[in-house]
């Protein structure tokens, strides 16, 4: 499946043979999260633990990390091929859906790990779908098709999605993906799910007039 990028006379598709490897990483690693979440345990109600992190739903957190990266991975391949316009929306919310579509099975699976939980795993996969699509507009905006600029838009980028994952464990828990998928998971109040989905939605409203306003004047000059 392909759409025609605006002012690009190629044709890019959802996924391609230059784009396949972040869905392989994000599909990779989140299978391991729930390998993980699967000890050798003689009683059901233990199956969401492992022995040496007791309680931790490593697959969410796993999910959270990756599917973050992989924002941050479609956001560069939409750097490097200029995408922009409605090509861009397109493409960008497309390939989310798509992985999302293929960490369905996984979810079937968590399921039985936890049941009943249908509604935060809804709530879940819609938060992290933002916070996914606020890392690949940041990549957007930050790297350049340039090469002698690569190097420093890879640093940057990392750098903030560093900050915006790890710094606010030491504050508030909630504005991380990290913490905020457990929170979730754990039903945790209404403002605290009120904070982790109004933090990545205001930065993402914020990072994409940054963007139009960028690709407005790159397309002045």
């Amino acid at each position: 499946m392909s759409f025609p990028e605006v002012g690009v006379n190629s044709r890019y598709g959802l996924v391609d043979r230059e784009s396949w490897q972040p869905f392989f990483t994000l599909l990779l690693f989140c299978g391991i999260g729930l390998l993980l979440t699967i000890p050798t345990a003689r009683l059901i109600c233990d199956f969401d633990r492992i022995a040496f992190l007791p309680g931790v739903p490593i697959f969410f957190h796993a999910y959270a990390l990756f599917l973050g990266i992989f924002g941050l991975n479609i956001g560069a391949t939409s750097a490097a091929r200029k995408e922009r316009g409605r090509a861009l929306v397109v493409l960008l919310a497309g390939r989310i859906l798509v992985t999302q579509a293929l960490s369905l099975p996984y979810f079937v699976f968590a399921w039985a790990l936890y049941p009943g939980e249908e509604a935060a795993f809804a709530a879940i996969i819609l938060y992290m779908s933002v916070v996914s699509l606020l890392c690949a507009t940041t990549a957007r905006l930050i790297e350049q098709p340039d090469r002698r600029n690569a190097p420093r838009g890879f640093l940057l980028k990392y750098g903030l999605f560093a900050i915006y994952y790890a710094l606010p464990l030491l504050g508030v828990p909630a504005v991380s993906p990290i913490t905020a998928v457990a929170q979730i998971l754990a039903g945790q109040s209404l403002g605290s799910l009120i904070v982790a989905f109004a933090v990545p939605a205001a930065l993402l409203a914020g990072c994409w007039l940054l963007l139009q306003r960028r690709l407005g004047d790159e397309r002045g000059v």
